[in-house]
């Protein structure tokens, strides 16, 4: 683990209005790699006491940005995809593992997945970042 990435992500997911809502917590991050959890509460449940579609794709997108920056670019996201395989129920925690495949000067691609307690995969996604400029 990086520990000066681990303080900058956790101020950044912290300063991050709707992340911090979240309750998005960094496990592990280097370069180019993040691990995170989050915890399973009511507030991100939707009707049938899943997490809510929404609220994955948002830990989603977040942490594979967070990746992202660790290459020391502010980044946008340009495009995203998620692919709901499995519905998050009967877990404590989420966990999200995004990872950079493509580190560019202009765009940067990172895949994410997202599992349970018992690491079954519940999403994967990808995301492309347009990287604004150098921190």
């Amino acid at each position: 683990m990086d520990q000066i990435l681990l303080e900058e992500y956790t101020k950044v997911v912290e300063n991050n209005p709707f992340a911090a809502k979240i309750g998005i917590e960094i496990l592990d991050i280097y370069k180019g790699y993040v691990h995170t959890r989050v915890k399973k509460r009511m507030e991100l449940e939707n009707i049938y006491g899943d997490l809510h579609g929404g609220c994955l794709y948002t830990i989603a997108d977040n942490m594979a940005g967070v990746a992202a920056g660790t290459y020391g670019y502010y980044v946008t996201t340009v495009n995203g995809s998620i692919q709901y395989l499995k519905a998050g129920r009967n877990t404590e925690y989420i966990y999200c593992k995004a990872k950079v495949i493509k580190a560019g000067k202009t765009i940067s691609v990172v895949q994410a997945e997202i599992t349970d307690d018992k690491g079954i995969l519940l999403n994967t996604a990808e995301f492309t970042y347009f990287n604004l400029k150098k921190k």
